[in-house]
């Protein structure tokens, strides 16, 4: 067996480089992290193997010569340590393959492993692979390569691994006949040196990053200039190769999305060749030298209304609950909202915001969000947007629009956090208004499982839940929302017919950066169509933000707890269609989020939870078919009854205490 040999590399990992900027051809040198996405676009990290014993990469083409029987080795390399903690990947470093191609070839192959697309060619430039077929071992204890050469002779040194051995860095010759990769040319390489940094890099940054990185921006540092950019050149590495930056996390493989953010694939390798050539300054201007603060603090220019929330008062430290404001329309008339914007008065410690509209609430009884589930109005309140880093303002489609009545309320669910610090936090909605009434109204939708349970210690547990649409109908964003263990996140729809869609895919989700993600091309869907939302958590040891990967998790407000929950901004084809009552709200989350394989039917083994305990009881009066299970409107037969029985006892005693 493997044995650990961990001690030495604790105070290691915390002295050397965030990332090995040249060439790592010495065993000396740190081979730094990346992310990359694989070839069925799941999203992996190299140093989240941090635990491992050892990880192998295989540099991957399948036009090579002998692909099929590289391949093939590999896979013999990782069944014959299949008892050890070693990890091992191909890597694809083949710009003309695809994700099809070669899910073609490792499914022909039956080979188990993910190929990680370096589509870039930029993980294999740094590590020096030149050949298909080369084989590196990288020894997590260090993080510093041990082992390059053919796949053949890797075995010798995962042995020496296997013995407790600490082997030293080995290099063999690859085979003559070995297939050279399509690596750049020296021509190529030559261009790269004559990158501008004044007629392309800052120009690059300043569309891509300066919104955030710039004076009294959310960034860390501002992009002021060019000695600013070189001083960070490492770092803005590091942060690319591992898609920490720009905070874009679509796979852009799946649908196209507006205001993305991310760099192109030809950016990215721009400007790390840039600066792999020493981020030379060149000749001609300097266009940061001209980022200044923001003009305004709003983006579309002064609001029609600005409404400000109460002040609160955040300690230092310390759990606060969410805080739950009612705040009165001003507003004189009714009007039709089209765009919103919320500001933190303390962006440190709003971790989010859900601003909504509807009747005031009866001032006996506390303010709820808008999501609590209770059966109250509050629940059918309309969402003007949440607040979430990443997700500051909303501009709603053209054809679409709220109607915000007079005397209505705004209501905002507050979520605080902590920051070491005590502070006061006076958030402000502004709100813009159309000048006539829009073609149709913009209506939001949660998908949501409050049944979810995340067992301890597990590295990829999925939990999922849907919402049938009823009526014809047009989605224009979606947005996923997890906690500290999300890891991947996705929304596809199921047509009638069972044709199930990829449209949105989040294979490196990061709880620090959430957004509304807005369709290019907005997504028409036939009634009966229901859209699926998928999380997958990472509840292990591995997962740095996790705060304790020993416990079951479920449902829960916190952050340390976890949440699956999914938005979706539409409208209805047809103008005059009605949202559906709280009754039809609560039969479709109920049914979307226990209805395991979405066939439209809860079954006794489906009834999990809480909630489902609660049916059970009831499932037997209510399957009126007696088909063994409940269909949507038999579930929807029993809320009814069961709010009609609620609303009886109620007045039973009302009375009794008159």
């Amino acid at each position: 067996m493997l044995s650990g040999r961990r001690s030495k590399s604790v105070l290691l990992l915390l002295t050397t480089s965030l990332f090995t900027l040249s060439n790592p051809t010495f065993a000396s040198e740190r081979v730094g992290n990346f992310v990359l996405f694989d070839q069925h676009g799941k999203s992996h990290e190299l140093h989240y193997h941090k635990d491992a014993e050892a990880i192998v990469l295989m540099a991957h083409s399948t036009s090579a010569k002998d692909s099929a029987k590289q391949v093939k080795a590999l896979q013999k390399l990782s069944d014959k340590f299949a008892s050890e903690k070693v990890k091992v990947f191909l890597l694809n470093a083949d710009s003309s393959d695809s994700r099809e191609t070669v899910r073609a070839q490792t499914e022909k192959l039956g080979l188990q492993l993910p190929a990680m697309m370096d589509e870039g060619q930029l993980i294999a430039e740094t590590l020096d692979l030149t050949k298909a077929g080369q084989v590196l071992v990288i020894d997590p204890a260090t993080w510093q390569m041990v082992y390059r050469g053919p796949v053949d002779q890797a075995g010798k040194t995962l042995q020496q691994m296997a013995d407790g051995d600490t082997p030293k860095f080995t290099e063999v010759n690859m085979p003559a006949k070995a297939s050279d990769l399509p690596l750049a040319s020296a021509q190529q390489i030559e261009q790269r040196e004559q990158i501008s940094y004044s007629d392309t890099i800052a120009p690059m940054l300043m569309d891509k990053c300066v919104a955030c990185h710039r004076p009294e921006g959310i960034g860390p540092w501002a992009m002021t200039s060019y000695t600013m950019i070189k001083g960070f050149a490492p770092m803005i590495r590091e942060v690319v190769m591992t898609k920490r930056m720009p905070p874009w996390h679509a796979d852009p493989h799946v649908n196209e999305f507006a205001d993305d953010i991310s760099l192109s694939l030809e950016q990215k390798q721009t400007l790390v060749h840039w600066i792999d050539a020493g981020a030379p300054r060149g000749k001609g201007a300097d266009p940061l030298e001209k980022v200044g603060p923001p003009k305004s603090e709003w983006v579309l220019g002064e609001p029609d209304l600005v409404v400000e929330m109460p002040s609160f008062d955040v300690p230092a430290t310390g759990v606060l609950d969410y805080q739950f404001f009612e705040v009165s329309n001003p507003y004189p008339k009714d009007v039709w909202v089209k765009a919103v914007q919320i500001i933190p008065g303390d962006p440190k410690v709003v971790h989010h915001a859900i601003a909504t509209f509807g009747k005031p609430e009866d001032p006996s009884r506390p303010v709820r969000p808008a999501s609590d589930g209770n059966e109250s109005n509050s629940i059918l309140q309309d969402q003007l947007m949440t607040f979430v880093p990443g997700n500051e303002h909303y501009i709603y489609p053209e054809e679409t629009g709220l109607l915000l009545p007079k005397g209505s309320s705004f209501f905002t669910q507050m979520h605080y956090t902590t920051s070491g610090k005590a502070t006061t936090d006076k958030t402000k909605i502004g709100l813009w208004f159309r000048e006539d009434a829009p073609e149709h109204v913009l209506r939001h939708y949660v998908i949501a499982n409050t049944e979810i349970s995340i067992p301890p210690q597990e590295g990829r547990h999925q939990e999922g839940a849907y919402v049938e649409f009823h009526e014809d109908a047009v989605i224009y964003s979606l947005f996923p929302h997890a906690h500290y263990r999300g890891h991947a996140s996705e929304f596809a729809v199921r047509w009638p017919d069972g044709r199930e869609e990829l449209v949105l895919s989040v294979p490196n989700y990061d709880f620090n950066w959430q957004r509304y993600f807005r369709l290019q091309e907005p997504l028409e869907v036939t009634a009966g169509t229901k859209l699926i939302h998928r999380t997958t958590y990472d509840n292990s040891p591995m997962k740095d933000s996790n705060p304790d990967p020993s416990l079951t998790i479920g449902w829960g407000l916190q952050s340390w707890d976890e949440m699956l929950y999914g938005g979706v901004s539409f409208r209805y084809k047809n103008a005059d269609a009605k949202a559906p009552d709280i009754l039809q709200f609560r039969t479709d989350i109920v049914m979307g989020m226990l209805d395991f394989n979405i066939d439209g039917k809860l079954v006794a083994d489906e009834m999990v939870g809480e909630t489902g305990e609660q049916l059970k009881k009831m499932a037997v009066w209510f399957d009126a078919d007696k088909s063994g299970g409940l269909e949507l409107a038999e579930l929807k037969k029993m809320f009814v009854t069961m709010a009609e029985e609620a609303r009886k006892r109620r007045a039973k005693q009302e009375q009794a205490s008159n």
